[in-house]
């Protein structure tokens, strides 16, 4: 039995307000409407994230990549 999956720490998952306009799955086999010119952007549908993982089980899942430390970063410049 695999581990459960959260879809708020995947790599295709965006958040209203900052990420994206309406929170969701935006990978693209999964979104509802997908818009190919970035002017179009506003009009895009995301697929609903609570139906696709409602077991915890999504075969889509990728991890985000973790942000180096403050301290990293600083150093790198």
């Amino acid at each position: 039995m695999s581990e459960k999956v959260d879809c708020r720490h995947c790599k295709h998952f965006r958040a209203a307000p900052y990420e994206a306009r309406l929170e969701g799955c935006y990978l693209p086999g999964n979104m509802s409407s997908k818009q190919s010119a970035a002017y179009l952007d506003e009009q895009q549908l995301p697929g609903r994230h609570d139906k696709l993982n409602r077991n915890g089980d999504c075969p889509d899942f990728v991890a985000r990549e973790q942000k180096p430390s403050l301290l990293k970063r600083l150093l790198e410049d």
